[in-house]
């Protein structure tokens, strides 16, 4: 689908300022296709990369990417080696896009050390630190690089944990309380999560991949509201029209926000 003919067919809809993406199913997609588990990653990447590009043509300010989560430390050691990897390639494929259309890149998730319960897990893929530091750079430097651009925002979620978003935030702020910076009443957790500065931390949508139903703690604070969109297909296969498709289920809906 073109976005001329998306825009069009999208006119008198409501666009959502926050798109979230779990994208499911690129192993189980590169099993039917008789190819490597790396390949159906590479091949989700570049879903994720058109269909990000395509999101803002239509409109979308903001859109987030749950790459690697705290858990997906359990997969095989060379999986998550070769799945750094390809997360430094990405940011290096998409600096000089965002730079030229003005997107602020911003990371989700812990840089320092692995997350707690993924010790093990993570010395035994070569990474006892946690995130490679050759990442936790490269993230660094994307959003130096793009800290003050404003016309979109793409959030990247990788070492990202619902449950491990809150805990750091948590501590955050009892540090901050117990220094003195901050008054008991003025104590608020939204302020201290990943995405606490942004003009749309809140996800208008959630979308899931490859018919699993469940969120497994993606932003958990973020997306209280959120409408929940769960499609059967593997993330790979993904168009540009199931995009369209998901912001009509999204526009047909009522929010009533618990009123």
């Amino acid at each position: 689908m073109q976005v001329q003919e998306a825009i069009e067919r999208l006119s008198t809809a409501t666009i959502p300022h926050h798109l979230a993406v779990i994208p499911d199913g690129n192993r189980r997609w590169a099993e039917e296709a008789n190819l490597s588990v790396m390949e159906g990653h590479r091949a989700g990447f570049e879903v994720a990369k058109r269909l990000s590009r395509f999101c803002r043509r239509i409109g979308i300010h903001t859109m987030t990417i749950w790459a690697f989560s705290t858990e997906n430390w359990r997969r095989a050691p060379d999986q998550v080696s070769a799945l750094m990897a390809l997360y430094e390639e990405w940011i290096d494929d998409l600096l000089p896009e965002a730079i030229e259309e003005e997107v602020r890149v911003v990371h989700l998730g812990r840089v320092d050390g692995p997350p707690e319960g993924a010790e093990e897990a993570a010395a035994a893929a070569g990474f006892a630190d946690g995130m490679p530091r050759t990442l936790a750079t490269a993230l660094r430097e994307v959003q130096e690089k793009t800290a003050a651009c404003g016309r979109n925002v793409m959030n990247l979620a990788i070492n990202y944990g619902g449950a491990d978003e809150i805990q750091r935030a948590a501590r955050a702020m009892a540090a901050q309380a117990r220094s003195g910076k901050l008054d008991s009443a003025d104590l608020d957790i939204r302020a201290y999560l990943d995405t606490a500065d942004q003009a749309h931390p809140n996800p208008d949508i959630v979308w899931r991949t490859s018919g699993e139903m469940r969120s497994s703690g993606f932003l958990p604070m973020q997306s209280a509201y959120a409408e929940m969109i769960f499609s059967p297909k593997f993330f790979p296969d993904l168009t540009e029209n199931d995009v369209v498709e998901a912001v009509e289920e999204y526009s047909a809906r009522i929010r009533r926000f618990g009123g």
